[in-house]
């Protein structure tokens, strides 16, 4: 063999040792088809039944009995679920409904039985200088019902009755969305529209001409009927869930770069979220729905599609072999809100911002160097940070007493008041060592929130009095005195929840490679507090050194000895 074919070899070596190092292998093909919503139309229905306007599931019932039952227990229309998954808490009530969120604050008091947040018709009565003539406008606001509980306006009982059965949206999810849709959305474009019953309680009326309606009902909800209230929430598009906002969509961004590959090839929502039985489970460490129990009601899983071993190849098979602690979306998300939409990383429930586009005062998202209030200050393209998580976590159940930690690396400090330190409100648990864990990717957000020294509880916040006047101490004061819990009007603490990433997952082409997360320099990935120390880098960077060196100093010794 002469120096030119050893050196080519070589060469071709060192590109094969790149790819290696660097290339993702082809993923498995889908095990499914994607599931297609069809237009049932009820004309003749409605008819025979007299149903001349909708009035949401009383209008249903008569054929749809069982349907109604199974979403009146269902965790949309309750916004609580039992679960067991809570480290040291046993079997335990959680949710939307009984929690104090760090998006939301308290929707409820007393166990879910008393409305707090609920509903309204939030109207503008204070503006800064300039704006007064927006004073008495509609601030598009009717309380946490616009998203949550998918009903015609009536708090949710834990008992079934006539007016309960009666007070669900079928439309919010059988709906076709070109005619209809539920959420925010619905209340921007005038269909859904907040009134008083003759009891002088709020609903919720949908203005649609019931022949329209009949012609536009599906089997299944489509993707854009599950974003209208999911990609929303927390108070604007994207700024709550991570990679769920308006990008998903489509699953591309305006100027066509795929967003979330699943969607933009032609999935929905109910592929991963199957709904069986109206039980639309969810499995991160921040939501709280686990109401599934048998596989057709619990969110799938990346290997029930692509397998436990899904890449191909040479490379396939040593992402397969060396990275079974490392969850798919670690790999494939590698940012968090890489589209159109920018998210939300903190917010500061001591200040408030005017907003004179939506007319309404809205909570802080203070400049992160100044505290400037002026405008939010959202971000795009994040990084996520990582952490062990087995399926098990640990979370803050309201309205318990809890004791802030002293932790300056989350700790943040209000606008107005003073930080008592940090509550963590859910975190994943798991470790190196526990063989159910795996390394996932989380948006950490983080919210400052009213708190009581005295009583060691968060103090719930009357939000339609902040966004309507942008006076949160005034919000917070009538919120101490509705929940019985104690304020000393200025502390807060910083309540830090893990947002488990798992929408937003890009092409194969686009997933992290070894060197950004075992570089010798820059590098993404904790190494040390993921409990490994630093061997990671090290291992892997003396690997490449001894690969080259062997590939450039054999060619070189056979060379001297020629």
């Amino acid at each position: 063999m002469n120096v030119k074919v050893l050196a080519i070899i070589t060469v071709a070596a060192l590109i094969v040792i790149i790819g290696l190092a660097s290339a993702i292998g082809e993923e498995g093909e889908l095990a499914f088809e994607p599931i297609k919503p069809e237009v049932v139309d009820h004309t003749e229905f409605f008819e025979e039944a007299n149903v001349t306007t909708y009035e949401g599931s009383k209008s249903c019932i008569s054929c749809h009995e069982d349907e109604v039952y199974e979403f009146f227990h269902s965790y949309h229309y309750q916004m609580a679920s039992w679960a067991d998954d809570v480290t040291g808490k046993g079997r335990v009530l959680v949710g939307g409904r009984v929690a104090y969120n760090d998006f939301c604050m308290a929707m409820f008091l007393d166990n879910g039985t008393k409305p707090f947040n609920w509903i309204g018709y939030v109207v503008l009565k204070k503006a800064p200088e300039g704006y007064e003539d927006l004073v008495g406008s509609f601030t598009g606001l009717t309380g946490c019902s616009m998203c949550h509980g998918t009903g015609m306006g009536l708090p949710p009982s834990w008992e079934a009755s006539e007016e309960q059965l009666g007070n669900i949206d079928c439309l919010a999810c059988h709906a076709d969305p070109e005619l209809y849709v539920s959420g925010p959305k619905a209340i921007a474009k005038g269909i859904k529209n907040v009134t008083k019953d003759e009891k002088g309680r709020f609903r919720y009326v949908v203005n649609l001409d019931i022949t329209d309606i009949a012609k536009n009902i599906i089997d299944v909800p489509t993707t854009a009927n599950c974003l209208a209230c999911h990609a929303y929430s927390g108070g604007g598009p994207h700024l709550k869930r991570p990679n769920l906002g308006p990008d998903m969509y489509t699953g591309k961004t305006k100027d066509g770069k795929i967003f979330d590959v699943h969607i933009a090839n032609g999935m929905s929502c109910v592929d991963c979220h199957p709904g069986s039985g109206h039980k639309f489970s969810t499995s991160s460490v921040d939501t709280w729905d686990r109401e599934g129990e048998r596989p057709g009601e619990k969110v799938r899983q990346c290997s029930e599609c692509h397998s436990s071993d899904p890449h191909g190849g040479v490379t396939g098979w040593f992402l397969n072999t060396f990275h079974d602690k490392v969850a798919c979306q670690t790999c494939h998300i590698p940012y968090i809100a890489h589209g159109d939409y920018p998210t939300e990383k903190y917010r500061d429930w001591s200040a408030t911002t005017f907003h004179p586009d939506k007319k309404r005062w809205k909570f802080s998202v203070p400049d992160p160097e100044t505290g400037n209030t002026d405008k939010w200050y959202l971000f795009k393209n994040l990084e996520p940070v990582y952490a062990w998580y087995n399926g098990e976590r640990e979370a803050y159940t309201f309205p318990d007493r809890v004791e802030p930690v002293k932790d300056d690396e989350l700790n943040l400090d209000p606008v107005n008041g003073e930080s008592a330190g940090v509550v963590y409100y859910v975190k994943p648990s798991g470790d190196r060592s526990d063989p159910e864990a795996k390394i996932y990717p989380f948006k950490l957000h983080r919210a400052l929130i009213p708190y009581s020294p005295s009583e060691g509880k968060p103090v719930p916040v009357k939000v339609g009095i902040a966004f309507a006047t942008g006076n949160v101490k005034l919000a917070t004061e009538k919120g101490a005195n509705a929940s019985g819990i104690s304020w000393d009007g200025k502390t807060y603490v910083t309540y830090v929840r893990y947002m488990q990433v798992n929408h937003g997952v890009q092409p194969a082409e686009n997933a992290l490679e070894c060197l950004n997360c075992h570089g010798p320099t820059v590098r993404r990935m904790p190494w040390p507090e993921l409990g490994y120390g630093h061997f990671p880098e090290i291992a892997f960077t003396l690997i490449l050194i001894a690969v080259i060196a062997v590939l450039v100093g054999v060619p070189y010794w056979y060379i001297k000895r020629r």
